[in-house]
């Protein structure tokens, strides 16, 4: 029996948080745009289950180079990638800029349904399909988020442990999310969210 999408609306952002989730960096950018208010999860190969887990309802968005490639991107965020991607290493010097609330998890519907909502994602269909096939026992996750960018970038310094194939990155130190704003307005981030549900069931 297919569960209920459950919507978690916090009072307020928590005042501070060591949480950041891995993303391609056009992601990042579609988010903090308000182009994109969903993600697509199944896990990272370093995390323990090898499935996704839901580590914290609110997170820095961390921009990943790792696995991005332009051939799995819709045309309009081509341009986007190709301004985004870093020279040389993927480890390249990184800061945060974006803050996210999940406000509903729900199971990926099946793959042409998901293929027909193009219009919400910056993947293309080559993406969908790698992902849908990629350890089909593993279930996939549609996460709906809120985003909210932060007063002023926040730098991370570079360490060994936040490399890697991973979905979550505990930071050394808590970063204050005062002053976040979102990107989206409450009217319109609401109108989209509940589009999407009734497009997802």
């Amino acid at each position: 029996m297919r569960s209920e999408p459950k919507a978690e609306y916090p009072a307020s952002l928590l005042t501070s948080n060591t949480m950041a989730l891995k993303e391609w960096a056009v992601v990042v950018w579609a988010l903090g745009r308000g182009d994109q208010i969903l993600l697509l999860r199944k896990g990272g190969i370093a995390e323990e289950t090898g499935e996704f887990q839901v580590a914290s309802k609110e997170f820095f968005l961390w921009p990943t180079y790792e696995h991005q490639q332009s051939a799995m991107l819709q045309p309009s965020a081509a341009a986007a990638f190709h301004r985004l991607k870093p020279a040389g290493s993927s480890r390249a010097p990184l800061s945060l800029q974006y803050y996210a609330v999940i406000t509903d998890t729900l199971p990926a519907p099946e793959l042409l349904r998901m293929q027909e909502m193009k219009d919400a994602f910056v993947w293309n269909e080559r993406f969908l399909e790698k992902r849908y096939a990629y350890k089909p026992e593993r279930p996939l996750w549609v996460l709906l988020v809120r985003a909210y960018a932060l007063p002023a970038p926040v730098p991370i310094a570079d360490q060994d442990r936040y490399a890697g194939c991973r979905s979550w990155v505990e930071l050394d130190s808590s970063i204050p999310t005062a002053g976040a704003l979102p990107v989206l307005g409450e009217d319109e981030f609401q109108s989209r969210r509940e589009s999407l549900l009734r497009r997802l069931e």
